[in-house]
């Protein structure tokens, strides 16, 4: 059998050099190799090769060691009996919170005699020849029971100290590995990078990012959760409103269940019904001020939040150095990014987010949707009140739509007097209802098109296109989108001419 990826905690151990020298010392003791399996039985080490008798089970899906649940999960080193006589040495490989999330495994060993009438027993639900299977057994590699536990005592200790060992590097670890991301990455990215190292280092279900300018305006903002979930939404909103609350009191929270919480359940319009939640600040060195907030929930009630929040505090405190230098790249990169006259993002920005904001609408099932606005009669606008009175009214526009909208969704200008606005997790029906409540407001909107007090309306026609489980790409999407603009634009100019 193939050995799984070596990610999380199991994987870090088996990477580790002290690991390396245990099973040296094991096999130095005992002739055997030591390997790792989390608890499904998944190794994420080279597996010897098994014997025949080992064989003649694992084909019958008999085999304990692939076919009970049970059998890995032990409270101390001990051998595991397969049948009668054979078995495996097993040591738990524990966290540094005492739980149990793996096991290191001998080889299958006869330890002990074989008993005829057993072995037998088992032929005949196998329907095997008792001969072959007391032959297969008998020929498994012996070795003296006590000697095992003996050097497997000092396995179980060494792992006890590995893993304790382990926890306080993880901070270190995991912001190693988040400045090389950041020295390697881009701005869309960055907050990405900052959310997975949050994810891995707190074990949390789901996490946001929250970063702000240098004026305390929204910069960036990350979120993700590793497991699909109809709650996305919901929970989403939960984590805004918490760092909201997190970067303007610049103090740490923690909510250790979320089904007492008012706060939390206004959030979620009660959609979310339990959990923990913890934030904590970004906060610039010397207080000078907070940049950002970090979140993290988790999926079931905690009332053990005194680890993960300390580690959350020595990921800012220990990283503050990487997070400010990744702000200053998201700064220096949406600087490039955005439309100097209007304040919006720009083309090329938007064609890096919807190619992202697809492939994850595809990865989790989600839905996205976007809404062209296009202002009617823009070369006139632009002939009567020139280039300067169109930025006053163009950036006045964007503002608007970013005032009355979601700080998830992305405003961006295309061309002209053409914007697209990116809303994700949102279907056709929520995206039709967006538009046109924008659309009346942004008529409406009284636009200053000179300093002397020139009071402008702008005529909008708009274009709604959504991907349902991101079926659509990004070039499709912004087609259908389109498509709605043209018979929009067509419909006011025919009630135009029939009034």
């Amino acid at each position: 059998m193939q050995a799984e990826p070596q990610e999380g905690e199991l994987g870090v151990l088996v990477s580790s050099p002290e690991f390396a020298r245990m099973v040296d010392r094991f096999q130095a003791s005992t002739g055997l190799k030591l390997q790792v399996f989390d608890l499904d039985a998944h190794p994420l080490t080279p597996v010897e090769d098994y014997p025949r008798y080992c064989r003649l089970l694992q084909e019958r899906k008999v085999c304990p060691l692939y076919n009970d649940p049970q059998f890995l999960k032990r409270n101390e080193e001990t051998m595991g009996v397969c049948k009668s006589g054979v078995g495996h040495f097993i040591a738990p490989v524990r966290s540094e919170k005492e739980l149990q999330i793996g096991a290191v495994l001998g080889p299958a060993v006869k330890f002990a005699p074989n008993a005829v009438e057993e072995l037998a027993e088992l032929a005949f639900q196998l329907r095997v020849f008792p001969d072959d299977l007391i032959q297969a057994a008998d020929a498994v590699q012996e070795r003296d029971a006590e000697k095992l536990l003996g050097a497997g005592e000092l396995v179980s200790v060494g792992l006890n100290l590995l893993a304790e060992m382990q926890a306080a590097e993880r901070v270190g670890h995991t912001l190693r590995r988040l400045q090389s991301q950041i020295a390697e990455s881009n701005s869309q990215m960055l907050s990405q990078h900052v959310v997975d190292a949050i994810l891995y280092l707190t074990g949390a279900d789901y996490a946001l990012v929250l970063m702000l300018d240098d004026n305390g305006a929204d910069l960036a903002s990350g979120y993700d959760q590793p497991a699909p979930d109809r709650l996305v939404e919901a929970k989403r909103r939960l984590l805004e409103g918490i760092a909201e609350w997190v970067r303007h009191a610049d103090r740490s929270v923690s909510v250790p269940d979320i089904s007492k919480s008012a706060w939390s359940r206004y959030l979620t319009d009660d959609v979310v019904k339990e959990g923990s939640i913890l934030g904590v600040p970004i906060t610039e060195q010397k207080g000078k001020g907070t940049f950002g907030a970090i979140v993290v929930g988790f999926d079931r009630p905690r009332d053990d939040l005194e680890e993960p929040l300390a580690a959350l505090e020595s990921f800012v405190g220990e990283g503050l150095y990487a997070l400010m230098m990744g702000r200053k790249l998201i700064q220096a990169e949406k600087l490039a990014l955005l439309d100097a006259q209007s304040g919006a993002h720009s083309q090329a920005f938007l064609v890096d987010l919807l190619e992202k904001e697809v492939s994850r609408a595809s990865r989790h099932n989600h839905d996205l949707a976007v809404v062209l606005f296009e202002i009617e009669a823009f070369e006139v606008l632009r002939g009567k009140y020139g280039e300067g009175g169109l930025s006053r009214m163009l950036r006045e526009f964007v503002a608007v739509i970013r005032s009355k909208t979601r700080r998830v969704n992305t405003l961006a200008r295309i061309k002209d007097g053409q914007f697209c606005l990116v809303v994700p997790e949102a279907d056709r029906a929520v995206a039709v209802r967006q538009a046109d409540r924008l659309r009346s407001i942004l008529e409406e909107h009284p636009y200053a098109a000179s300093p002397n007090g020139d009071i402008v309306r702008l005529a909008v026609d708009t274009g709604v296109a959504a991907s349902e489980r991101g079926q659509f790409d990004r070039v499709s999407l912004l087609s259908l989108a389109d498509e709605g603009l043209q018979q929009a634009r067509t419909e006011r100019r025919t009630r135009s001419f029939n009034p």
